[in-house]
């Protein structure tokens, strides 16, 4: 799967989030309670309040004694009049009683009884074409004219208890799920609450409704007036009025950090120990919350940006391969809930250098008021953990005055704490370098107009990704930007023509060095070092046992050596380092370096599932090392022993 679709849970699939406990007592409340009562699911936009009514509707329907109908509010509202849109829905709950008779002489008999309650809904079509207003007609409904609301109820009354009574009935009581309230007006909204209260309150029937309170607060400005905290009990009163049994969706409970790592795993982004359940959760309740459908556009931009990634090949991150990955899914997850933080990471990705200079180009010191409010909160701010460090002071200052960002700076620097501490402890240096790389990656997705109607700015200073075109530029490049004198360029164009001569179908890529790739994965990387040496990285070949060739005529090394607790030290172990003094050294050894980068390109060519891959995150708990004979997921004394042995700088052989 790629994307994820914007839908609710249905009946009978998996319960990711696990609400089924919920859904349980409310099925059990229902199958108990007295009648008439009105339930009302409260929970803002895309909470899950139609996979909870989904999950109560598949359980009930295996009792025979319930009848169900369905009702959804937006489908009534669309290309109608509000009017019309109430008329409807009243229109489709009475077709839906009359036709749960399967006696046709009793039907029709039912259907007689209750011509008077279709006559409003019939006249509805007819005045569109006669010029009436729909208005006209709703009003008689809605209890303009004096007695229309008794005669409607007591004709749904006898209609349901005619309902109940016959023996062709099974039905005890009758369950009206009224869904997605919230997607209609708020005033159309809260007319509609007021139809069912006053028409529906009939023995037997028990009423669902998902909406939230928010809604009805909205719509009922008209008439109270906007909320405060003296007309507050006016709202509160109206809704208790409608609702007998609120129930607030349970989203604190979601098991967010197992419904997240699902999705993600079903667009193939990670697998069962690439990423820990608990870390998603954390980094998403100090930014995006654990709304299900803002968790799924948020997967839908990781399979887009993956997809993105792999037709646009890039040199490798520094860290693990689960550590790029969670830093990737944070730095989406603040691209949405703080755009304008996003935008100055992207100004200056090592935040942790971000001071009061960078915060005061940002506010121009309008937090500084004459009153001195600020100052106060901001010594007290400074108390607390979260803004003792001089990066966290810059972010308090710039957060300020920005009405979204203040109430949740907090949120922010502990998520950005968070990214630092799990992801970069051991590894600060190119901390900065590697979250401007993802970034390169995420701004595909990012909305630059944000509520305060600033642009996302250019990134630029030391961490600004720069790829040239072709090998010209390149060597254009190394003179003119880094002084390379034109004896260096000389030789780094013949080993590049090298390279390309004995792998023709490699793809260069141009930055600071030039790395080569086959099926999209890098096998070679070469540059010229600072003291003139000339170095490769070259992929480990499965045919050595991922062994460090040895010899005499030039250098290796591992990238790093494996430390136990220490999980940087595992970067970059599925590759080696190979440095030749100087050019002519190079020539003499050209055929032996060109048949280890040939063993590195065959084997990614035949099967690149065959590549080294260690993972070692203990902050996370993740563990696994992957070789051609070796599968180790979650054991970290396994993948420990391994390391010592794999990543031991002496683990080598002679060319």
């Amino acid at each position: 799967m790629v994307g994820v679709i914007d839908e609710p849970i249905k009946t009978g699939a998996d319960d990711a989030l696990e609400i089924k406990k919920h859904s349980d007592s409310l099925v059990k409340f229902i199958q108990t309670t007295s009648t008439p009562i009105t339930i009302g699911v409260q929970g803002e936009w895309g909470s899950g309040k139609t996979s909870l009514l989904n999950s109560i509707k598949g359980d009930l329907a295996k009792n025979n004694n319930i009848q169900q109908i369905w009702i959804n509010s937006w489908e009534n509202t669309l290309l109608v009049t509000p009017e019309e849109a109430l008329i409807k829905i009243v229109n489709e709950i009475i077709s839906a009683l009359i036709a749960s008779d399967d006696d046709k002489n009793r039907k029709d008999k039912i259907m007689k009884t209750a011509s008077s309650v279709f006559k409003g809904a019939m006249r509805i079509g007819a005045g569109a074409a006669l010029g009436l207003k729909g208005g006209q007609v709703a009003d008689e409904l809605m209890g303009n004219a004096e007695n229309s609301i008794k005669e409607l109820r007591s004709n749904l009354y006898s209609l349901v208890g005619d309902i109940q009574e016959r023996t062709t009935n099974p039905f005890d009581k009758i369950v009206i799920y009224v869904d997605d309230l919230d997607r209609i007006e708020p005033k159309d909204a809260v007319k509609v609450l007021e139809l069912l209260k006053n028409i529906f309150s009939i023995p037997g029937c028990i009423f669902v409704l998902a909406i939230d309170y928010q809604v009805v607060v909205k719509g009922l400005e008209h008439k109270f007036g906007k909320q405060t905290p003296e007309n507050e009990w006016e709202f509160r009163a109206f809704f208790d009025k409608i609702i007998q049994l609120p129930f607030m969706m349970p989203m604190g409970q979601y098991n967010i950090g197992k419904y997240v790592t699902g999705l993600l795993k079903s667009i193939g982004f990670t697998d069962d120990q690439e990423l820990d359940p608990a870390a998603i959760k954390q980094i998403l309740m100090l930014t995006i919350g654990g709304n299900p459908r803002s968790i799924k556009r948020l997967v839908n931009s990781v399979s887009l940006i993956q997809i993105f990634s792999e037709s646009d090949v890039s040199d490798d991150q520094e860290i693990a391969i689960s550590d790029e990955k969670f830093l990737l899914f944070s730095l989406l997850c603040i691209q949405i809930a703080y755009p304008q933080v996003y935008s100055l990471l992207v100004r200056e990705p090592n935040f942790i250098k971000w001071d009061d200079k960078l915060a005061f180009e940002m506010t121009q010191r309008k937090e500084e008021d004459a009153a001195g409010i600020f100052e106060t909160e901001f010594k007290n701010a400074q108390k607390l953990e979260d803004f003792d460090e001089e990066w966290e002071k810059a972010l308090f200052r710039i957060c300020y005055n920005r009405p979204r960002l203040k109430p949740r700076v907090t949120d922010v620097s502990k998520v950005l704490s968070y990214i630092k501490e799990n992801i970069f402890s051991e590894n600060l240096d190119n901390m900065g370098e590697d979250i401007a790389t993802i970034l390169s990656k995420t701004s595909v997705t990012s909305v630059t107009s944000t509520d305060q109607g600033q642009e996302l700015p250019e990134r630029g200073g030391a961490y600004k990704r720069r790829v040239l075109d072709g090998i010209d530029a390149y060597l254009l490049d190394l003179k003119v930007t880094y002084g390379n004198s034109d004896e260096e360029v000389k030789i780094f164009r013949t080993i590049h023509d090298d390279i390309q001569n004995h792998i023709p179908d490699a793809s260069p890529l141009y930055t600071r060095g030039v790395s080569f790739y086959i099926n999209k994965r890098k096998f070679l990387n070469f540059e010229i070092e600072k003291n003139k040496k000339l170095k490769f990285g070259i992929i480990k070949s499965e045919n050595n046992n991922y062994r460090i060739p040895k010899s005499k005529n030039f250098s290796t090394s591992m990238a790093r050596k494996f430390t136990i607790g220490k999980g940087s030290t595992v970067h970059n172990a599925d590759r080696y380092k190979l440095v030749v003094d100087n050019f002519e050294d190079y020539k003499n050894n050209k055929e032996l370096i060109l048949g280890l980068v040939n063993d590195s390109n065959e084997m990614i060519i035949n099967n690149d599932k065959t590549i080294l891959k260690v993972d070692y995150s203990s902050s996370r708990k993740n563990y696994f090392f992957r070789t051609n004979k070796e599968n180790i997921e979650g054991d970290q004394n396994k993948v420990e022993e391994l390391c010592t042995i794999y990543l031991d700088p002496n683990y080598t052989y002679d060319l």
